[in-house]
């Protein structure tokens, strides 16, 4: 399925509510899908699901994902914005996720409404990760180091990168990241965004 295009009439433009839990809970309408079949297929929770519709719990960005891929829409679409124009967009104007427990942070660098790219900043505290488990998503993913050092893992091999180290690799593979150093991480990663049903 496409994503909905957005046009410049607002007679053909199609509503699309502001904040991810509003987005999410119409595209899961939408599916015809109920929140126990969307927890199954993303696997987590129910509970989970509710709240994040709610707004009362935010997402991971694995999670987020595997949400997307389940809904088929790039990720990127939870964050678009009614307005296509360019605009600068301040630190305090990007959109962030917030691991459940605290100590690592998203802030995505590239406008959702242009991107064929998600070009996102990342900082995690010493020990934290992208996740338990290695994840795969559609794209080709570049990391660049800007403070830190992280060991990437991909499938069965492992990188180190420390400052101005980077990367690039099939993201479809499974992969995830670690801060294994004892200083915070901060890192930039690109992947492309193909959208989908093109």
């Amino acid at each position: 399925m496409a994503v909905p295009k957005e046009t410049k009439s607002k007679k053909e433009r199609r509503r699309i509510p502001s904040g991810i839990g509003a987005r999410l809970k119409q595209l899961r309408q939408e599916r015809g899908l109920s929140m126990v079949q969307l927890a199954r297929e993303v696997g987590i929770t129910t509970g989970m699901i509710s709240q994040i519709e709610r707004d009362l719990a935010d997402p991971s960005l694995t999670t987020l994902r595997k949400i997307a891929q389940v809904l088929d829409v790039p990720v990127f679409y939870f964050f678009l914005s009614q307005d296509s124009d360019p605009e600068v967009r301040s630190p305090d104007k990007r959109f962030r996720l917030d691991s459940q427990e605290g100590g690592v942070h998203h802030e995505f660098i590239s406008d959702p409404n242009e991107a064929t790219l998600e070009f996102t900043m990342i900082e995690a505290k010493p020990g934290l990760s992208s996740g338990p488990k290695q994840d795969a998503h559609p794209g080709t993913e570049c990391a660049l180091v800007l403070k830190g050092r992280m060991v990437l893992e991909i499938e069965d091999q492992f990188f180190e990168l420390k400052e101005n180290d980077s990367i690039t690799f099939d993201s479809l593979k499974p992969h995830r990241w670690v801060n294994q150093g004892k200083t915070p991480l901060r890192f930039i990663s690109v992947t492309s965004c193909a959208l989908r049903g093109t």
